[in-house]
């Protein structure tokens, strides 16, 4: 028996009762799974850290360019 004939033999009841549970679930309980994990992720993120980090990059990566406006600004109000 070749290796191909085994998986089929193998994966083929797997399938069909995947076939079987993806068939009785409807759309609207699909969408609920989906939104109810996505709310789950959500609550996982700490969202003060990830924008703490975005700012923290942005002014790494521009700190040349950020001191340039400073110095801008203040020849502008001492002008």
């Amino acid at each position: 028996m070749s290796n191909q004939t085994e998986n089929y033999i193998i994966l083929k009841p797997i399938a069909e009762r995947f076939n079987r549970i993806t068939n009785s679930i409807t759309d609207d309980e699909i969408r609920s799974l989906i939104k109810s994990e996505l709310k789950n992720q959500i609550n996982c993120i700490n969202f003060a850290n990830e924008i703490d980090e975005i700012i923290s990059n942005y002014l790494e990566d521009n700190q040349q360019e950020i001191i340039n406006i400073y110095k801008t600004m203040l020849k502008n109000k001492l002008s």
